[in-house]
């Protein structure tokens, strides 16, 4: 089954963050749609994919220096 997107993400649309991460306040991204969703859900409701939930890299090197 492929994922498609149909536009109904559009009104999930989540609003730009000036000084932070989109992530920090709750909003998910879906790859295939290509934009930033504020909802509950761990679905994209326009395309089914499931959303990310964590940024693809770290800022803070607090975690990458315990090994």
């Amino acid at each position: 089954m492929g994922y498609c997107c149909k536009g109904i993400c559009e009104d999930f649309k989540g609003k730009k963050v000036p000084n932070g991460s989109r992530y920090e306040i709750g909003q998910k991204r879906c790859s295939m749609c290509s934009m930033f969703l504020t909802i509950a859900s761990l679905r994209c409701p326009c395309c089914g994919a499931i959303l990310r939930t964590k940024s693809r890299t770290k800022k803070s090197s607090d975690n990458q220096n315990r090994w």
